[in-house]
């Protein structure tokens, strides 16, 4: 499996328990409260939570294998997409590759997924990825991505996958992608954000889920990843991908975002401008 890619930022960190989802469908204020709830205090930055899957299929292996092969062709040939003054995404055509985590734990790969539809026009899901990430090294730490079903660092503070290991997963399916934080001030920052959307370019960002949901919680630390889709500085809206929450397109205001992904040093993995 192929290796992270170089990075200036810290390197090794340990996992952090992310929120759990018990239920899925529910109101805005009912969410709020289940995430507030269940989200953990975060260790060191750099690390959320993901969960366990059964062994995995020749059909999840397959759909796996035609995803990486569609990913290759996409990145070769991207499609153009129209510009508007102020907009960058396409939040509209991201939203259909949206899906809520169904586990405590598991938000960076159901981000993941959600970033290989946006590039290939099919996502895996969530049981095809929890069964990758089972099976395939971590790029950091001793074992795999993503411990065992019934593995009882779920519910500890070792719960979640890397950053890093976001860069593993998206190389398994074609997808060369890289990490990027306040270490490198010119690559990160909202402005930045706007130009890897203006290139067509997928944003994995680690932020504090509180501050996203304005929940009463701990606010000091990331603990959750989610995808960017857009961003508008006419209205001052970035556009979400949220796997945290019922629905596709979440839309907070700058500053909300802003406080959210400061709590990792505007952390980010961003996938690699199409040729």
């Amino acid at each position: 499996m192929p290796g992270v890619l170089p990075f200036a930022g810290p390197s090794t960190v340990r996992r952090n328990p992310v929120a759990r989802m018990p239920t899925l469908r529910l109101g805005r204020a009912a969410r709020v409260a289940v995430l507030a709830a269940c989200i953990g205090l975060a260790g060191a930055p750099l690390v959320a939570g993901c969960g366990a899957a059964p062994p995995a299929t020749t059909a999840a292996t397959a759909s796996v294998t035609t995803s990486a092969t569609k990913a290759v062709a996409a990145q070769d040939n991207p499609s153009s997409t129209t510009a508007t003054p102020g907009r960058y995404g396409n939040p509209a055509a991201a939203a259909r590759y949206w899906a809520a985590q169904s586990l405590e734990d598991n938000c960076g790969l159901v981000s993941v997924a959600d970033v290989v539809g946006e590039i290939t026009g099919t996502a895996p899901s969530e049981r095809q990825m929890l069964d990758l990430a089972e099976s395939t090294p971590s790029g950091t730490n001793p074992g795999p991505i993503y411990a065992p079903r019934n593995d009882p660092s779920h519910s500890g503070p070792n719960a979640g996958i890397e950053l890093a290991d976001l860069v593993v997963l998206l190389d398994h399916f074609g997808i060369k992608s890289e990490m990027v934080s306040a270490t490198e001030p010119d690559r990160t920052g909202l402005p930045a954000l706007e130009q890897y959307l203006a290139k067509n370019r997928k944003i994995i960002a680690f932020v504090n889920s509180s501050v996203i949901l304005n929940a009463d919680d701990q606010r000091t630390k990331a603990d959750h990843f989610l995808v960017v889709t857009g961003i508008d500085t006419d209205t001052q809206i970035v556009h979400l991908n949220d796997p945290g929450i019922d629905h596709a397109d979440e839309q907070v205001g700058v500053a909300t975002f802003m406080t959210a992904w400061e709590t990792s040093d505007q952390s980010i993995v961003v996938t690699a401008a199409p040729i």
